[in-house]
């Protein structure tokens, strides 16, 4: 067999080989577990009804944001009302932001009226108030 004819043929071997190796790598800089999302920070305007949410965002726009089973919402347990700042991540889809995620900077304490509804002791001097979950005072 001629070298003239096995020359092109190694080399279409030799790029082949290469361009696999390139978009490997390329694929290696990425973890397969990456999501892309988009964000938008903005202020609670109002809701219609349970997943549709408006939010005017920085840039002054009324964002419809529209939720899905499974949104978190974090802090967990917090209730979203109209007037909280919000960052929400997700993606577009048509003309709603589809939530995957909205974060508060608020803190999230649970009000239990009867938090403890059977009869305490201890030991101990002093005096001091409880208001929620903090207590004031002194020993």
């Amino acid at each position: 067999m001629s070298y003239t004819i096995l020359r092109p043929v190694t080399a279409a071997l030799t790029a082949a080989v290469a361009l696999a190796i390139m978009s490997s790598a390329a694929r290696a800089q990425e973890p397969s577990y990456a999501v892309h999302q988009e964000s938008i920070r903005g202020v609670v305007r109002s809701f219609d009804g349970a997943y549709t949410m408006y939010v005017r965002d920085q840039g002054g726009y009324l964002d419809r944001v529209q939720l899905h089973q499974g949104t978190i919402i974090n802090p967990t347990g917090i209730r979203l009302e109209g007037g909280m700042r919000v960052t929400v991540y997700g993606y577009p889809e048509g003309e709603v932001f589809v939530a995957d995620e909205i974060d508060t900077p608020y803190h999230y304490r649970p009000h239990y009226p009867n938090a403890y509804p059977y009869p305490g002791w201890g030991f101990g001097s002093g005096w001091g108030w409880q208001d929620g979950d903090d207590w004031h005072g002194c020993c």
